[in-house]
């Protein structure tokens, strides 16, 4: 028999939502009974958001198949799902606080917008070269890490910047090596 693996987990200061590699969900709150739901694919992401009487009330979920499900806490039951075409989910992000309006990243580097207020649920709103690692919005700007690049993108989708922030760093390891060793002391047979 195989034992579960956590793959993703949030702590906050109510309770713990718990993720495993066999699509098990679990929220196990600090005061209450914990629940738990069987999930139809490996979950990738979690969010957790703030309602508005001031407690943890909503879990936002992307899974391995391009899925972005929405919860309720602490009963754990599906309000909305969004199946996105863009791979697995890598990055969520809530807009504003007090509506579900989210930022989603995919593996193939798609960033799309969910908004149930809006006539069109989901929206692409831009493409980078790579899969997205972390994004968020700052000052109507969104900003997206792939690896070790940062893209800069209005929220029409154009491009404001794109840095290899990995520029800045020195290449140290062949610097270290040739200290290690003593160059011609080594005798290849």
């Amino acid at each position: 028999m195989k034992s579960r693996m956590i793959v993703r987990s949030l702590t906050t200061s109510e309770g713990t939502l718990v993720a495993m590699d066999d699509g098990l969900l679990a929220w196990k709150p600090m005061n209450g009974r914990a629940q738990r739901i069987r999930l139809e694919a490996i979950p990738t992401v979690l969010l957790v958001v703030r309602g508005p009487m001031d407690t943890i009330d909503t879990a936002i979920v992307g899974n391995a198949r391009g899925e972005v499900l929405v919860f309720t806490l602490p009963r754990l039951e599906m309000i909305s799902k969004y199946i996105l075409d863009g791979g697995c989910i890598r990055a969520l992000s809530l807009i504003d606080q007090g509506s579900l309006n989210l930022l989603v990243g995919t593996q193939k580097g798609s960033v799309w917008c969910l908004d149930d207020r809006k006539s069109e649920r989901q929206e692409v709103l831009f493409n980078i070269t790579g899969p997205v690692s972390s994004l968020h919005l700052e000052n109507g700007i969104v900003h997206v890490r792939s690896g070790w690049i940062h893209h800069m993108h209005a929220w029409d989708g154009s491009q404001i910047s794109e840095d290899d922030t990995a520029k800045d760093y020195s290449r140290g390891g062949h610097k270290r090596l040739d200290r290690s060793y003593a160059i011609g002391s080594v005798q290849l047979a």
